[in-house]
């Protein structure tokens, strides 16, 4: 019997990409305002590879979107000896748009619906915040890769939801659109699993009747599954 739903965020609950491509035009807009000797050097794209560069420099915390983000701020500070709080105000005004996001059709409700029958939580590489989007009502629990220290596909934060639902694999079901990142790791830890596969990518390791093309599939296969 099905106790708990998990969710992915990102690319699950909402498209990303127009998400994270608005922040950067108004986070360019900002260091304007704020910054220029900093936006005269650094576009959206060279934000981006500090970005890449700061990750890959520093595996020790590249599970955590959060630090990483901070740290490359944190390397415009000392190069133009700008003010400490900097790299905060930077991070804080970014964040302030990254989760201004368009859920996808029917989220809610659905949500609504399932928060009355079962666990529900996310689980989730990102750093999104719950409360500022206006949907953590819905959620029992959020595991994020920040904490647990290791990102999905790795069975470490899938575990850890396991231990937030106290629930065996077999009573709960996995939902996100990454076929290597969600699916593969909840398989790696006998989770049930719904795949959101937008772009009808073919993988033949999947049951095709747990797979759908979009969000307003999920709840029929939950029905069908517990």
């Amino acid at each position: 019997m099905i106790k708990c739903i998990t969710f992915d965020l990102d690319d699950t609950l909402w498209k990303i990409e127009p998400v994270i491509n608005r922040a950067e035009i108004f986070f360019q807009k900002w260091l304007d305002s704020n910054y220029p000797i900093v936006s005269e050097k650094f576009n959206i794209e060279l934000l981006r590879k500090l970005m890449r560069q700061t990750s890959l420099e520093n595996p020790e915390i590249n599970h955590d979107l959060t630090k990483i983000r901070i740290k490359a701020y944190t390397k415009l500070k000392d190069l133009y000896d700008l003010p400490d709080d900097m790299p905060i105000k930077a991070f804080n005004y970014f964040m302030e748009y990254r989760n201004k996001v368009s859920l996808f059709n029917g989220v809610e409700d659905t949500l609504s619906r399932l928060k009355k029958r079962y666990l529900l939580g996310t689980i989730t590489n990102g750093n999104a915040s719950l409360k500022h989007i206006g949907i953590d009502k819905y959620f029992d629990f959020e595991i994020k890769a920040s904490e647990v220290g290791h990102m999905k596909p790795k069975p470490e934060i899938f575990t850890a939801a396991l231990r937030a639902a106290n629930s065996k694999p077999e009573e709960i079901i996995h939902i996100g659109d990454s076929y290597d990142k969600d699916i593969m790791g909840a398989k790696s830890v006998n989770m049930n699993y719904i795949w959101i596969n937008h772009n009808d990518i073919i993988e033949n390791n999947v049951i095709e009747k747990y797979t759908v093309r979009n969000f307003s599939g999920v709840e029929k296969i939950i029905n069908e599954i517990g």
